[in-house]
């Protein structure tokens, strides 16, 4: 087959590569706000979306992003509850979740002319098949020729491993659904359970009730190294269980994944293509969250001719450059400063001292300077080790601002 010339006219306006959370988010932005775009979502995977569940703040999404956004949710809650040895705290800020099957459903539909004959774009969705980008405005899909386009967006994840030694630390979790006789006692969240045997990292347990008797458990941990400990989780899961007095308990689905909680900024290379999600940097680097930057991202790229994306991503990350600069400061407090088994102190000092609105801003990436120093300034929690924290910095190399 021979490729297409250079001075071919594109045959899409977006080639979207990567379809998780942020490729289909993308997806959606662009019907809603360019329904004329022609738009190509590739993802290697023989499916879109994967198996994750992904929650969030309602607060961590802008007004502007709603028409497009609320139809994804698939559970919400009016807050959710906090518990750690001497603190338990119910935030009211409103919890929701995206499902993977919620998501990938909703994707599938736009790619179907039949479903938005109203739509004069469309959406060309390929699944399972390997996609090099070739340049900003270029693509090779399988063996094919190159397909042109507008404006390649790199949503494929994490450009490199989970992190390095030395620059990152880890976010780890193991997530089981269930199935039980009669109702689950919690009728909200428990974003973090909170156990005192704290003696290897800082973890804790999430619990998601998804229904009257259908739960997600995931045990979670803050880590130097990017490996799941699946007996750990079984082990605080099954405690959970019993606690709870849940019988005829059937499980559903596991979910699992590793999440880096990076020191220092990445760089990527010179001519790149726009990167949206973990590839881009368009995450919170300090809790994991990644629908807050994930949804500005896709709000941004939409509202954004595609000529001119590039310079206006650029201009965007330049403009968020101190938050995410405190972030990766706090990752370093975290996994340098304080000792591995007093790491839960700083979360419990963090949801004892803040008020909710300052808790919002800072799940949504949108804190102030003031909110930042409130997370820092005041009575520090037990356990630090300054010299060690100094010393850390001998390693790192200089941060690149992304």
């Amino acid at each position: 087959m021979t490729p297409a010339p250079l001075t071919a006219a594109p045959a899409f306006d977006y080639c979207v590569v990567g379809g998780g959370l942020q490729g289909c988010l993308l997806a959606h932005a662009l019907a809603w706000h360019r329904p004329e775009a022609a738009v190509l979502l590739v993802e290697r995977a023989g499916t879109l979306c994967g198996n994750h569940t992904w929650s969030f703040h309602e607060t961590d999404v802008a007004q502007e992003a709603r028409g497009w956004f609320e139809p994804l949710v698939s559970h919400r809650w009016p807050g959710y509850r906090v518990r750690f040895p001497g603190l338990s705290r119910r935030v009211r800020i409103p919890y929701a979740t995206i499902t993977s099957d919620r998501l990938r459903d909703a994707t599938l539909a736009l790619a179907d002319k039949a479903a938005c004959p109203a739509r004069p774009g469309r959406l060309v969705v390929r699944t399972g098949e390997s996609c090099e980008i070739l340049s900003p405005t270029a693509v090779k899909i399988g063996g094919e020729s190159e397909t042109l386009c507008r404006v390649v967006l790199d949503c494929r994840g994490r450009a490199a491993p989970a992190g390095t030694p030395g620059k990152a630390g880890y976010q780890t979790f193991i997530g089981h659904e269930y199935e039980i006789a009669g109702r689950w006692p919690a009728a909200e969240p428990t974003v973090m359970d909170v156990r005192p045997d704290q003696a290897d990292g800082f973890e804790f347990l999430y619990e998601l009730p998804l229904g009257p008797s259908r739960v997600l458990l995931e045990y979670t941990r803050f880590h130097e190294e990017p490996a799941c400990n699946a007996l750990r989780a079984a082990e605080v899961i099954s405690a959970r269980l019993t606690e709870a007095g849940a019988t005829h308990v059937k499980q559903i689905r596991t979910e699992q994944g590793c999440l880096p909680m990076p020191y220092a900024a990445a760089q990527r290379p010179a001519g790149s293509a726009v990167a949206g999600g973990y590839a881009g940097g368009w995450y919170h680097a300090a809790t994991g969250y990644s629908m807050p930057l994930a949804v500005r991202f896709a709000e941004l790229v939409s509202r954004v001719d595609p000529d001119r994306l590039a310079a206006e991503v650029a201009r965007a990350a330049a403009d968020d450059r101190l938050r995410r600069g405190f972030a990766r400061f706090l990752n370093r407090l975290l996994f340098c400063l304080v000792r591995s088994e007093d790491r839960w102190k700083i979360f419990r000092r963090f949801y004892r001292v803040l008020p909710e609105e300052r808790i919002a801003r800072f799940y949504a990436h949108r804190f102030t300077v003031s909110d930042a120093a409130r997370i820092l300034l005041g009575r520090p929690p037990s356990g630090l080790a300054p010299i060690r924290f100094a010393k850390s910095f001998a390693s790192l190399p200089r941060p690149v601002p992304t």
